[in-house]
């Protein structure tokens, strides 16, 4: 299949709004990584910053760390079949569906 091919059944209407919620999710993801960031380097500049034990705040790290994943994990999926999308910027559409991600 043609990566920029739509599958058949696809209405232009349906394909809107996997386009529109595709850009939800991306958006969500963009913001949610920069907040996860943020704090990830709060709790590392914390730790540091206040002498506090590596076996406090360590720990912690790995916590959001871990967070950022699983969010990764649930969010970054095709809202058409729900298959878990490519990451890669070559990555044109979702190798369950066909959707076209750009």
């Amino acid at each position: 299949m043609d990566q920029k091919t739509i599958p058949e059944g696809w209405s232009d209407e349906r394909r809107g709004e996997l386009r529109r919620e595709l850009d939800q999710r991306r958006r969500r993801q963009v913001r949610v990584g920069q907040l996860f960031a943020a704090v990830l380097v709060t709790v590392v500049a914390g730790g540091v910053t206040l002498r506090l034990p590596a076996n406090w705040w360590v720990p912690a790290v790995g916590i959001v760390a871990l967070a950022a994943v699983v969010f990764r994990l649930t969010n970054w999926k095709c809202p058409a079949c729900g298959e878990g999308l490519p990451t890669g910027r070559s990555a044109r559409a979702c190798r369950g569906c066909g959707l076209p991600l750009d």
